[in-house]
């Protein structure tokens, strides 16, 4: 999986940001390919632990306003339950009322630490679950092994084309005494300095030796459309960076959001709105383990017959799998909460 777009566009033209040398550096591609998911995930890293610690400036604020709000809630209420004890009691009732709203003030008590603390849990819980699904075998290598090798075998591909491509305006004549023509010369080179980059690239990331099971010299009938190939690699390469780093966005902002929902369900309506956020955590999940089955049930039929498509796994995880894992979460989200209401209307006809 590929890390960010900006850097991407470096990676594939071989130069940093700003420059053009003209040049191509296969290891930087491929290591790029291999090493994303991680720069993705490792970017929120510090406000996770910020959210455990309670020392995140945006998760403080939000508590301070919820429990603001819900100390409104609950003296507006304290006026029915000072009456409901006046006439009953410490009943059933009574006490069934005050569960929820001494639960939502230990929550929030400590700047939120408590809920805080069981945010981060639950995020723990989904990002095993994540780890585990990629840990399945399938053709006789795990998913993420799949996923990093492909990335990485067809970021050599196309760090293939872009050498190759400069070696075919050279002339195909040989000069007196050289065993090899320019254009023969140069393809003998860019192919024995994108292996080596890419091999180094690979074994210092850990993504395995070699180069996959196919020749670069194969790709000369594809070089034609080298320059538009890499464009289009950048960019599905951004989309597919963007959707992970939206996933993992979005667990965050969630999490912020957790003391608005606990602090709502204090409002006298059957379906309480905690039970929305966490159907919306569980659908989330359901994405984020979706797109991981799916691309790397991909992967894994491509190590099994490799493609020398630079652009068939990128169009597939930037597009395709996407598209397929929000659809997965969202039914999976809906039917979570229809559950939820489902299961409180019933309790209350119960009690009634």
């Amino acid at each position: 999986m590929i890390a960010l777009l900006t850097i991407l566009f470096a990676q594939t033209t071989g130069q940093q940001a700003g420059e053009n040398t003209g040049t191509t550096n296969s290891g930087e591609i491929v290591g790029g390919a291999v090493e994303g998911a991680d720069l993705i995930y490792k970017s929120f890293e510090n406000d996770w632990l910020e959210l455990a610690s309670g020392t995140s400036p945006i998760y403080t604020a939000v508590v301070a306003v919820s429990t603001l709000a819900a100390v409104v809630m609950i003296g507006f209420a304290s006026f029915g339950w000072y009456r409901k004890y006046a006439e009953e009691g410490f009943g059933f009732d009574f006490i069934a009322e005050m569960v929820l709203p001494l639960l939502v003030i230990a929550m929030l008590s400590n700047n939120g630490f408590l809920l805080a603390n069981t945010t981060v849990a639950l995020k723990n819980v989904s990002t095993g679950l994540n780890r585990s699904i990629l840990n399945i075998t399938r053709n006789g290598v795990n998913l993420r092994d799949a996923i990093r090798n492909v990335n990485a075998d067809q970021s050599f591909v196309l760090a293939a084309q872009i050498a190759l491509a400069s070696c075919e305006k050279l002339s195909e004549e040989k000069k007196e005494g050289e065993e090899l023509s320019q254009k023969q010369a140069c393809i003998k080179k860019a192919v024995e300095n994108t292996r080596k980059g890419a091999q180094e690239a690979r074994e210092k990331t850990g993504a395995g030796s070699g180069v996959g099971s196919w020749n670069p010299l194969d790709l000369s009938g594809e070089l034609i459309n080298s320059a538009i190939q890499g464009f289009v690699y950048v960019i599905l390469s951004g989309v597919s960076a963007a959707f992970q780093y939206i996933v993992q966005l979005s667990f965050l902002m969630i999490a912020f959001a957790a003391p608005i929902f606990l602090v709502l369900s204090l409002l006298p309506f059957q379906s309480k709105p905690i039970y929305a956020w966490l159907a919306g955590w569980l659908g989330l999940t359901l994405v984020l383990i979706s797109y991981s089955i799916t691309v790397g049930i991909i992967a894994s039929a491509i190590v099994s017959k490799p493609s020398s498509n630079p652009l068939l796994l990128q169009l597939l995880q930037a597009i395709f799998s996407p598209l397929l894992a929000v659809a997965i979460g969202t039914g999976g989200g809906m039917a979570v909460f229809s559950a939820f209401t489902s299961g409180v209307k019933f309790s209350v006809g119960l009690r009634r």
